[in-house]
């Protein structure tokens, strides 16, 4: 006879029922953005007007600019800075290591409005306040954290024979991190440089206390059309930018095999 197990089958009821309320509000912004009557539902037929009007609004071409440079910037000097973290991590043994890893992780682990009104705070009190050297180091900081993780997935599995056989026909240190090392890791390091994008990119509370007048990222643009205009062309940009993320994990896990180094 078979057994009824009540606790899988509330736990499997309580996480449908979280991910319908996840995916619930993106829904509905889908639907919005190709509604002639805007936020008037059911929708009475399709169109493309208002993905129109916001693709081609100077206001969000500009935020978007922004974005770009800054989730490229940030991506890279978060990977810079965690590549020879988890070298330390993964390879060496000492004192404090826990402890190191912890620092090193905590960013995931405090609310992001907290942390970007601490560190908005901090460079008050040093001089800056909001400007282009804070909104870099806030983005920095708050992607590194998932660079770290995804590149110790990587050297977790990498094999160190290679490294010790360049060594032994006369590589130095550096020789052997551009040419066996970094080729090796290039699966999590594509993947931790788009992951890190995706999220700079996509992040609003450290932008909105730290963008200084004149330097905008997109989700600060799009709150504040938001607040002022009721119209659907932010659900059709909010609904490309969903769209365009969610793609762009598919390719990255196609071609990269993030999903690979995750799992390790």
């Amino acid at each position: 006879m078979m057994r009824f197990d009540f606790g899988a089958l509330a736990l499997r009821g309580f996480t449908a029922l979280m991910m319908l309320f996840l995916i619930f509000p993106i829904g509905v912004t889908l639907l919005v953005s190709l509604n002639p009557r805007e936020f008037v539902l059911p929708p009475t037929g399709i169109t493309f007007e208002w993905f129109r009007a916001a693709w081609t609004s100077e206001t969000f071409l500009r935020g978007m600019s922004v974005s770009l440079v800054l989730g490229v910037c940030a991506s890279l000097i978060a990977n810079a800075l965690a590549l020879p973290a988890a070298m330390a991590l993964v390879r060496c043994d000492f004192r404090g290591k826990a402890a190191v890893n912890l620092l090193l992780m905590s960013p995931m682990l405090i609310p992001t409005t907290i942390f970007s009104l601490a560190l908005y705070i901090y460079f008050v009190r040093l001089g800056y306040g909001s400007g282009l050297l804070p909104l870099l180091v806030g983005h920095v900081i708050h992607v590194m954290p998932y660079a770290l993780r995804i590149q110790t997935a990587s050297l977790h599995r990498f094999d160190p024979s290679f490294e010790e056989a360049a060594r032994n026909v006369g590589a130095g240190r550096l020789r052997t991190l551009v040419s066996i090392t970094l080729p090796v890791m290039r699966t999590g390091l594509v993947s931790s440089f788009a992951l890190c994008f995706i999220l700079s990119w996509n992040d609003f509370p450290i932008s909105v206390f730290l963008a200084p007048p004149g330097w905008t990222p997109l989700p600060v643009e799009l709150f504040s059309y938001i607040k002022f205009q009721y119209d659907a062309v932010a659900a059709a940009l909010a609904s490309s930018l969903i769209v365009l993320s969610a793609v762009a994990m598919v390719l990255i896990d196609r071609f990269a095999g993030l999903r690979r180094v995750m799992r390790s």
